[in-house]
């Protein structure tokens, strides 16, 4: 059975404050990546309409061309609640080109494809990110082993009133790039950004 993925995302107008109110509360800065997230669903979209997700992820350092880190991930149906809580099971992989090839052996093909530069904080009873989304802006994410947690940190972060979003970043991207009138299969940064 997979686990449950429980976390809090909240926007962040200013990263640099968030940055500093993090710091006054003895979280230290872990390291930056750039991700790459491709979605895969069959021809019907049987996992979106079923409200759940795989997505293969490759992770780089900056100034390295070759993915530090590659994960398959499973996501289930999104519970009700206040806080995003969905079933979750990873598992790293050497390479991602291999599954690429396995999951087109299934039926499954990439659907969407977006960007990500995600910051890691260390200190806390939780996992506090700050990610970077094209189009979007900044958003944190507090993830930890249930709601309690996940909702005390928050309330030690100066955050338990600031408006949570439970929406996931490929939803709000897509409505994004529908609303602006843009090709809805991905999000990336420009060139410059």
């Amino acid at each position: 059975m997979p686990a449950e993925e429980i976390e809090a995302k909240i926007r962040v107008p200013d990263p640099e404050v968030f940055r500093r109110r993090l710091a006054g509360r003895g979280r230290t800065l872990r390291d930056t990546v750039f991700e790459v997230n491709r979605l895969f669903d069959d021809a019907g979209g049987s996992l979106r309409r079923s409200g759940s997700a795989l997505r293969l992820r490759e992770e780089f350092q900056p100034g390295c061309a070759a993915p530090v880190r590659t994960l398959l991930t499973y996501k289930g149906p999104m519970a009700r609640g206040p806080l995003k809580r969905r079933p979750e099971a990873e598992v790293a992989l050497e390479a991602a080109g291999p599954m690429v090839d396995i999951l087109a052996a299934l039926g499954l093909a990439e659907t969407f494809r977006y960007e990500k530069r995600r910051t890691h904080f260390d200190g806390g009873a939780c996992e506090v990110v700050l990610d970077e989304v094209p189009h979007l802006g900044f958003f944190a994410e507090v993830e930890g082993p249930n709601e309690e947690v996940v909702l005390a940190e928050l309330a030690d972060l100066g955050l338990a009133d600031e408006p949570l979003i439970p929406t996931n970043y490929v939803r709000l991207l897509i409505d994004h790039l529908k609303g602006a009138g843009r090709d809805t299969s991905r999000a990336v940064f420009d060139a410059g950004g």
